[in-house]
């Protein structure tokens, strides 16, 4: 075998070589592109799971109730705490508030004509002998 006819040879064992690894790397690729495909899928059925248990869990906190009225009830919520924690107080105040005997348990917080009871009055810093609740029924 001339000089030639080796180095032509050496060549095509490269390429030969060469393609094989390239192709067994592309196969490592698509597999690797493959699991990944399906590890996301996974992750976004577990995330979509998740939600749908935290909003079971929070239309269950909030009296059942579902859609846009759950949504406007947490978001009201969410507010009013904004607005007591900018006023100055804390989150544990704002718990001791809201665990205060002196609190209606139904969140109604009125007698019977829609105003404060006097007993709920203790400590309510207005002008007026009694103040409306405006979430009376």
């Amino acid at each position: 075998m001339g000089k030639k006819a080796k180095t032509e040879a050496d060549e095509k064992s490269a390429a030969v070589i060469t393609d094989t690894v390239l192709a067994k790397n592309n196969k490592k690729l698509t597999d690797l592109e493959k699991a990944i495909k399906e590890a996301l899928e996974r992750k976004h059925k577990i995330i979509v799971e998740s939600k749908l248990y935290t909003y079971g869990q929070l239309s269950e906190l909030y009296g059942g109730i579902e859609g846009q009225a759950l949504l406007d009830a947490v978001t009201t919520e969410h507010n009013l705490i904004g607005k007591l924690t900018a006023s100055g107080m804390t989150y544990e105040q704002i718990g001791e508030l809201a665990d205060d005997d002196n609190s209606v348990a139904d969140n109604t917080g009125n007698g019977s004509d829609g105003y404060a009871d006097d007993n709920e009055l203790e400590g309510q810093t207005s002008f007026f002998e009694k103040k409306y609740n405006p979430y009376s029924d």
